[in-house]
């Protein structure tokens, strides 16, 4: 794809000072844009997606990205199972993780991942990654320092299952997309459960659904509902607020709404993959 043009664009994260990059998945890059959407620069190439080791600032679509307070970039690598963690002008600086795979028998070593598909950076630089295939969470420091996992596959509260989306609250919690549990669930940092709520739309059973969510300046709570072609909107206790977008191509429309991100002026991001765009809202 030329520059600034998108190949399902899935995870989408707003640095602090606003520039916004978005993980344009099967064009295996990343890209960056200001905040009104002028294209700034892009990095990554196809790598060997079969090879064992690949070669740094290569990807095997790409779904996550995420941005650290101090504007250090991180992508979940999703089928290379590893996150790579850039400069902000996309400079490689290190990577970490390897496959694993639960259900094979392998030990569930730390840092092993199968198809992370999101990632997320807290306020004090902890990364939490989304071991999708893996139903947990992993948590690491910025370095990428295996500090603890949470999660595991089930039904109650504090298991997951097909975890995709993350975000961070103001106090700290982290928000799960649980995919297909149906709910969104929101925990400690150390994985303890405060609360969930139910999504029914995540219902559809379709592979891209793959939902991701955000959270605003006053807490509210952003998920994006791919299978219904709509966003979700709930206050800071889960609770219903409204959704907005329906199937299509025009701007109030969507063609699979999947990743969500707040700018620092409260501006709403959400890529557009099946019309390979970004659409950016105004939140009342």
């Amino acid at each position: 794809g030329e520059p600034g043009q998108f190949s399902w664009p899935r995870g989408i994260a707003v640095a602090p000072d606003g520039p916004v990059y978005v993980a344009d998945s099967q064009n295996n890059r990343i890209q960056r844009f200001s905040a009104d959407g002028q294209f700034l620069s892009a990095w990554g190439s196809q790598g060997d997606c079969g090879a064992e080791l690949l070669e740094p600032a290569t990807f095997c679509e790409p779904c996550g990205v995420a941005v650290a307070p101090d504007g250090t970039v991180y992508v979940a690598d999703t089928w290379a199972h590893r996150i790579q963690r850039f400069s902000a002008d996309g400079t490689f600086l290190d990577e970490w993780g390897s496959y694993g795979m639960f259900d094979l028998g392998d030990p569930l070593g730390q840092g092993a991942f199968y198809g992370p598909r999101a990632l997320v950076v807290a306020a004090d630089g902890t990364v939490y990654v989304s071991d999708t295939g893996n139903k947990r969470v992993q948590v690491f420091s910025a370095e990428g320092t295996f500090l603890r996992e949470w999660g595991g596959s089930g039904p109650e509260l504090g298991q997951l299952d097909e975890p995709v989306g993350l975000a961070v609250g103001p106090e700290g919690q982290v928000f799960v997309a649980d995919s297909w549990n149906l709910r969104v669930q929101e925990l400690t940092g150390a994985g303890t459960p405060l609360r969930s709520w139910p999504i029914v739309g995540w219902d559809n059973p379709q592979v891209e659904e793959k939902p991701y969510l955000a959270v605003d300046g006053t807490g509210r709570v952003i998920v994006t509902d791919p299978g219904h072609y709509r966003v979700l909107v709930f206050d800071a206790t889960g609770e219903y607020q409204y959704s907005f977008g329906q199937f299509g191509f025009d701007e109030s429309s969507f063609g699979l709404p999947m990743g969500v991100a707040v700018g620092p002026d409260g501006t709403l991001y959400v890529t557009d993959a099946a019309n390979n765009r970004v659409m950016t809202f105004d939140l009342p």
